[in-house]
């Protein structure tokens, strides 16, 4: 579980946000689009949370993977507001490492998991890194027995989205994802297919 309330506090934030957003007249979106409205304070909030300066906990860990994930997912909201966020690549390699690392077990907490990885693949420039972040997001699918890609998004939806932000994102990784998924099945069944060795 989550120990601080620091990331907590922000992301409730962009959630009302982002439902406000929803609710704009088209002049208050436009006006909205064109000042960056929430998102300056928003990005320099999370900017300035250090989870891992509170100790190498596990809390600490999951805060900090939620950080990054989330400066990741607000990283498209930058680009429809004409900015171009250059850190998007140290941000995407900082997630990669501690993912690497980390071994917490998210639990209930999964389909934050999920959208922490879904923002992360798609999000990340680098071809090798993406297909760590894809194997990553197949196994915790696998693990939850989710195999349709409708059901991936759902959960991925239900934990955040801005639809005029993030419509198509996901034809960029469906299929790695999905092939990674049946790869792992295919080899999984060979493995027990085959025979035991002649002693």
């Amino acid at each position: 579980m989550i120990g601080n309330v620091d990331w907590i506090s922000v992301f409730d934030d962009i959630v009302q946000f982002i439902s406000l957003d929803r609710t704009f007249t088209v002049e208050q979106k436009q006006l909205a689009c064109t000042s960056g409205s929430w998102m300056e304070p928003t990005v320099y909030r999370l900017l300035a949370i250090r989870p891992l300066r509170n100790g190498s906990q596990s809390e600490h860990e999951m805060e900090e993977i939620c950080r990054l994930g989330t400066l990741l997912f607000l990283a498209p909201f930058w680009r429809a507001l004409g900015q171009n966020p250059v850190w998007t690549a140290a941000i995407s390699r900082n997630l990669f490492f501690l993912l690497g690392r980390n071994h917490v077990e998210w639990g209930q907490l999964n389909p934050l998991l999920i959208w922490i990885l879904y923002f992360a693949a798609v999000e990340t420039e680098n071809h090798v890194e993406r297909s760590h972040f894809v194997s990553m997001l197949s196994a915790v699918l696998k693990s939850m027995n989710l195999e349709e890609w409708d059901e991936i998004m759902r959960i991925v939806q239900g934990v955040l989205w801005a639809e005029n932000i993030f419509a198509g994102s996901d034809r960029l990784i469906c299929d790695q994802v999905m092939r990674a998924m049946n790869y792992d099945s295919v080899a999984h069944g060979l493995f027990e297919a085959s025979p035991a060795p002649i002693g």
